[in-house]
């Protein structure tokens, strides 16, 4: 019969590793394990003396839990990997034909320090190993440029601030070009993952100036995860933009909401009814339109309109790239930028395991070559 109730518990422990929870480490041997069950609670698990101990009901009752297991697995899979680092000679395959026989060939000099190259001894070509190639910066600089932009920083501010930290000195022409191609890599690979997220969206529209016109950005935000699902713009506040907005929220979610909180704009009814109305669900539509009804409000899709604000203020409007930055500013928000109400990203909150930063989301929207050992596990 124990050797059931393990069984069981080692199945859930890896179960929750396989969907991506990991332990966050708080002090010297104490590790914070997600529940199972509640997205919002944590167990400590604590190490000491080589004897393992968690502050779950089920440890308590003198049972070898699940978060245990759980962290006992991570740490071993943490130290095979170091172990099989370190006999690791090669580094990526090839980018030209994809081989893995290839081997060190000496070094290139560069404004930013010597770069390792590479020889493939398959089609004889030269590369260097470095997930941003063919630009006068690096990985560093790219991070450093989307960064400044997306927190109000100007293009111009961008490449003094290179210069100052890096010695790199480039135009403000090309610190564009750095933020519109790699956020659109950045934006599209953050759009390919599904986020766990509840039934209960916030839509709304907010106003932007583009060449001194006034426009619209409409937005789509999840209640419990604060995950902005959607973040389209359009010249006018029509049914055709209010759809088109709600299917892009939708294509992002595991599963459709059952309601849509809104205010009183003609234009979402209809939209709504259109993309989200079942025979089991007949009224999807939440209309708010003043505090005096009492019912609700969509006070949480108001405060992203001022996050999004406080950047737009800086741009004193847009002059043509008003599409594109309402979805690298989604991508901030979402996977970038803590949440004060919720110590962490709302992406954490919806499931997906992306550590708060620009580096992680770069080399995997440029597919990083991962290291060539078979028995390595995928770091992606």
């Amino acid at each position: 019969m124990e050797q059931t109730k393990y069984t069981l518990r080692k199945a859930r422990s890896e179960d929750m590793l396989k969907s991506g929870v990991e332990p966050v480490k708080d002090g010297f041997n104490e590790y914070w394990i997600p529940s199972q069950t509640d997205r919002g609670k944590k167990y400590k698990v604590t190490i000491k003396n080589g004897w393992y101990s968690c502050d779950c009901p089920d440890n308590k009752e003198g049972n070898l839990c699940k978060h245990i297991l759980l962290l006992k697995t991570f740490l071993a899979i943490q130290f095979k990997n170091q172990e099989l680092r370190k006999q690791i000679v090669v580094s990526v395959p090839c980018p030209f034909c994809n081989s893995t026989d290839i081997q060190k060939d000496g070094t290139r000099k560069t404004i930013m320090g010597k770069k390792q190259r590479w020889l493939c001894n398959s089609c004889s070509k030269r590369f260097v190993n470095e997930p941003v190639s063919k630009i006068k910066g690096n990985e560093d600089t790219i991070i450093t440029a989307i960064d400044l932009y997306m927190k109000g920083v100007s293009f111009r501010g961008i490449a003094d601030t290179i210069k100052q930290l890096f010695g790199l000195k480039v135009t403000h022409v090309t610190v564009m070009n750095w933020v519109t191609n790699y956020m659109a890599q950045i934006n599209d690979y953050v759009n390919s993952l599904k986020a766990d997220v509840g039934d209960r969206w916030h839509a709304d529209e907010q106003f932007i100036k583009v060449k001194g016109k006034q426009e619209y950005v409409w937005n789509v935000l999840d209640s419990d995860t604060r995950f902005l699902l959607a973040s389209n713009e359009s010249p006018k506040r029509y049914y055709d933009s209010a759809r088109q907005t709600f299917q892009q929220a939708k294509s992002i979610a595991k599963e459709p909401a059952k309601t849509i909180v809104t205010d009183g704009a003609f234009s979402y009814e209809k939209a709504v009814n259109k993309e989200f109305m079942t025979y089991s669900n007949p009224k999807p539509h939440e209309k708010y339109v003043s505090l005096k009804q009492h019912t609700g409000n969509n006070n949480r899709i108001e405060r992203f309109h001022n996050s999004f604000r406080q950047r737009d203020k800086v741009m004193r409007g847009f002059k043509g790239n008003q599409k594109q930055y309402a979805e690298n500013f989604k991508t901030y928000y979402n996977f970038v930028r803590t949440h004060q109400g919720l110590n962490m990203t709302p992406a954490q909150k919806a499931g997906i395991n992306q550590k708060a930063e620009w580096k992680g989301l770069l080399q995997k929207a440029l597919h990083q070559p991962t290291l060539n050992s078979p028995m390595l596990p995928a770091t992606d």
